[in-house]
């Protein structure tokens, strides 16, 4: 079974905070990307909550080169409206990358099995973290 990815955008691979880093892509996006190539790869993102990923893709092709569009258009949608986890297939192996994640959210991922995990990401206080992820989890 190939794993699942499912990924926030802000604050997870585009700086959130308001600081000189204010929308600008995270350290390793490009390696980051490259690395999802092998993984069935999701939006799980407000940018992306009813099934149609345009605003998602415009929004990340504006921070990467053309060379790594593909590598953008492949990420599917989902359909989720009030927390993330109803778009998580529970049925398979997932990874889930998000910054914020939501007490509600947490209690849902209670029932995790093994193979299915939420990485935490936090580019405040850890700007490298995509790079570490990309190096130690993907």
């Amino acid at each position: 079974m190939i794993m699942k990815i499912y990924l926030d955008i802000d604050g997870t691979m585009i700086h959130e905070d308001l600081t000189e880093n204010y929308c600008k892509p995270a350290k390793g996006l490009i390696e980051f990307l490259v690395a999802l190539r092998p993984y069935d790869t999701y939006w799980l993102t407000t940018h992306c909550t009813t099934g149609d990923p345009e605003n998602a893709r415009r929004i990340m092709k504006e921070k990467v080169p053309e060379a790594y569009y593909a590598d953008i258009d492949r990420i599917k949608p989902t359909v989720w409206q009030d927390m993330k986890t109803e778009a998580l297939d529970f049925s398979s192996d997932f990874i889930w990358f998000d910054n914020d994640i939501f007490d509600a959210e947490w209690k849902v991922l209670e029932k995790c099995a093994e193979n299915q995990s939420v990485v935490q990401v936090d580019l405040r206080t850890n700007p490298e973290h995509l790079i570490e992820i990309t190096r130690d989890i993907l």
